[in-house]
């Protein structure tokens, strides 16, 4: 298990940098409207894998781009944490982070259905199980902290909910470099536009 303490060697917090990757243009959060607007429409399971996660693409590469937005106004926060709106300003990315990271997670759940076994490539699925295990253990890790708390698996020493640093985000122990999220994010979404092509193209 990685301390926050080794992780922020390499890393520091508060942030001193921005080392969230941008996310280009070529991912704009529209998928489910240019699938709604289409004029045809998948049937069944198809209809419904495409639906959902055209609808959870959208919603990480929003929820990314929102945090890292909130991450570049506390950096631009001469006062940092030591001021109220910088302090808003990092809990806010955290929490829109948060947001990306359990939509990815949930994004997981349509990625069983059979209709993602004929949509997608060996490739598409290789990139996710290498990318998926760290987010899934991390989400884990935020949304049963009540559990880490009790079992004593946080150190009074590192932080009570999941922190920001300048490359990665961290608790308990658990830990995802931004990079990863972003190539999560990016993944989703390719995989969400080959259904909304299907139909719009």
């Amino acid at each position: 298990m990685t301390s926050f303490a080794d992780l922020s060697k390499d890393s520091e917090w508060p942030p001193t940098r921005n080392g969230m990757p941008e996310l280009t243009d070529d991912y704009p959060d529209t998928l489910l409207a240019q699938y709604i607007v289409a004029p045809d429409s998948l049937e069944g399971e198809l209809h419904s894998f495409a639906v959902n996660l055209a609808r959870l693409a959208d919603k990480a590469a929003r929820e990314y781009r929102a945090s890292r937005e909130c991450v570049d106004a506390f950096l631009l926060n001469p006062f940092g944490v030591e001021s109220l709106e910088g302090y808003r300003s990092l809990l806010r990315a955290t929490d829109h982070l948060e947001n990306c990271i359990d939509t990815i997670r949930r994004a997981e759940g349509f990625l069983d259905m059979p209709a993602f076994e004929r949509m997608a490539t060996d490739q598409n699925r290789e990139t996710l199980r290498k990318l998926h295990g760290g987010v899934h253990n991390l989400r884990n890790s935020i949304q049963h902290a009540e559990d880490r708390f009790a079992e004593g698996r946080v150190p009074e020493s590192e932080p009570l909910y999941p922190a920001m640093t300048s490359e990665a985000v961290y608790f308990a122990g658990e830990y995802v470099v931004y990079g990863e999220i972003a190539a999560l994010v990016m993944t989703v979404w390719e995989l969400a536009a080959v259904g909304v092509r299907a139909v719009t193209e």
